[in-house]
């Protein structure tokens, strides 16, 4: 669905900055998605239930793999927020400037809070409400661009 956002958002930009870079980066999260759903990540810190609290004790293939998709996918992500921040910034939108840099801000210290291996609680709950915020904002800009695309 991200990916075809991305298409779809790309063919209606036809002008500013970030009309090619902002699409293209966020389709990068996309495909990072796949990638993570694809290769499966290594059982850790208590999940799933009945694993050892604590990293795991052999990082496989498949586990260096999926934390590799996520992490490209998560930069562009962090990427699209700020290009998308720099395009409204130019059209005068400082409302949406600001929800795109800062969800973009937020969300890169929660990927390394949670890239970090920590299974604190808190570095979880922050993990989790910083992808709510990045989905809210995908969310968003999709829905106000078919106002616009109206």
């Amino acid at each position: 669905m991200v990916i075809a956002f991305c298409v779809g958002l790309k063919r209606f930009l036809s002008s500013g900055p970030g009309r090619t870079w902002g699409p293209l980066l966020l389709g990068v999260y996309g495909v990072g998605l796949i990638g993570a759903a694809f290769f499966s990540a290594d059982p850790a810190l208590g999940f799933p239930p009945g694993t050892p609290p604590g990293p795991p004790r052999t990082i496989t293939t498949h586990g260096l793999l999926h934390f590799v998709c996520g992490g490209i996918g998560f930069l562009g992500l962090i990427a699209s927020c700020m290009v998308f921040a720099r395009r409204f910034a130019s059209f005068k939108e400082a409302s949406w400037a600001c929800y795109s840099a800062l969800t973009g801000i937020i969300f890169l210290a929660a990927f390394f809070g949670i890239a970090s291996g920590s299974g604190k609680p808190a570095i979880i709950l922050s993990f989790y409400a910083a992808v709510f915020l990045a989905w809210s904002w995908i969310t968003a800009l999709a829905v106000r661009t078919m106002k616009e695309a109206r």
